[in-house]
């Protein structure tokens, strides 16, 4: 039974002392000299001496009556108007940034695309000019699909055109 009320009184403390920190309660004494307990602000009538607890305040923005920092000037966007965006401004500019990442992704992988049949170009070249150099002996097809082997002038022909193809292409 003991433990029950211990508990109940431990819950119980709790949640007043939740309850009270989070209430901005004022201390005072009134004009008439008595103690003033309350979550509403002393009058104005009401010297600063005779305040003995006020709540620690947040710190806010500032107030729109007063002048602006040069950090809030530098804050105006480029249109110079002041205050936050409205939604239809911010989700312009939420289009704006998708449709600009959507055009570099698509250049980025032109670009890698571009890459890989350079590189696949290049590398055939390099096949084939390595086959010519080899001396071995190679065969072509005519035009009715009839095969025949080069001689060593055509080789030397097809070597320096693959070779012109390679410097054209950029290949090291």
């Amino acid at each position: 039974m003991k433990r029950k009320n211990f508990a109940a009184l431990i819950g119980l403390g709790l949640a007043m002392a939740c309850g009270a920190a989070q209430a901005q309660l004022y201390h005072y004494k009134d004009a008439q000299g008595h103690m003033v307990y309350s979550d509403i602000p002393p009058p104005a009538s009401v010297p600063a001496g005779n305040i003995l607890k006020a709540p620690k305040l947040k710190q806010s923005a500032p107030k729109p009556d007063a002048p602006a920092t040069a950090d809030a000037k530098g804050a105006k966007d480029d249109k110079g108007k002041k205050g936050p965006q409205s939604v239809a401004e911010r989700e312009a500019d939420y289009k704006k940034r998708m449709a600009e990442a959507d055009k570099k992704g698509k250049e980025d992988a032109q670009k890698t695309e571009q890459a890989q049949q350079t590189q696949a170009r290049c590398s055939a070249l390099q096949a084939n000019l390595a086959a010519l150099q080899s001396g071995q002996r190679m065969r072509k097809f005519d035009a009715n699909g009839t095969p025949y082997f080069i001689d060593d002038a055509q080789r030397s022909a097809d070597a320096a055109k693959a070779q012109q193809d390679m410097a054209s292409s950029k290949c090291s």
